[in-house]
């Protein structure tokens, strides 16, 4: 016997939704990207890990706004995509030579925005269909700022799978 829905209107969809990205936003700030700046010999890519950070502290704020403005309360969902691709790059990385370590983290990073991007966008479209205009905006900054994110994060992975290829290739 199959247990009813706990979802059954687009109002806890959209919250559903934006349960995922806060608990996202928050693991991110709190532990994914202190991680990936402490453990980085690049140093570009430590400031570009350390700038999205500082963004990350205001996705989470502009999360919060977006429960309040629909008169919610901020609770974070289970996030396990975002799970596994931690936990991906934890059981890899050790396994790295030191030169190659900060090309994984950078292709790493990359697939925790594309996750980002993938919820955000799904999010802001059910918003924009519900007339929740605040909400959609809201969401739209933080959108805008992981796409620049992911496109700062593609240079990065260029320049260090250039420089991998380059070092390795004397071997």
């Amino acid at each position: 016997m199959s247990m009813p829905p706990s979802v059954e209107s687009p109002r806890e969809l959209l919250l559903e939704q934006l349960g995922h990205l806060l608990a996202t936003e928050s693991l991110l700030e709190r532990r994914i990207l202190p991680e990936l700046v402490a453990s980085t010999d690049d140093d570009e890519l430590k400031r570009t890990f350390a700038s999205h950070l500082e963004q990350t502290h205001r996705h989470v704020a502009n999360l919060r706004r977006a429960f309040e403005r629909l008169g919610a309360p901020a609770a974070g969902k289970p996030t396990p995509g975002l799970d596994g691709l931690r936990a991906e790059r934890t059981q890899t990385v050790e396994q790295l030579a030191p030169a190659l370590r900060p090309g994984y983290d950078c292709a790493a990073a990359m697939g925790a925005e594309h996750y980002e991007i993938n919820a955000y966008d799904a999010t802001v479209r059910l918003a924009v269909a519900m007339g929740a205009q605040e909400v959609s905006e809201l969401l739209r900054q933080n959108l805008a700022q992981d796409v620049s994110a992911l496109e700062q994060l593609a240079a990065h992975a260029d320049r260090l799978a250039e420089e991998a290829v380059r070092d390795g290739s004397a071997r």
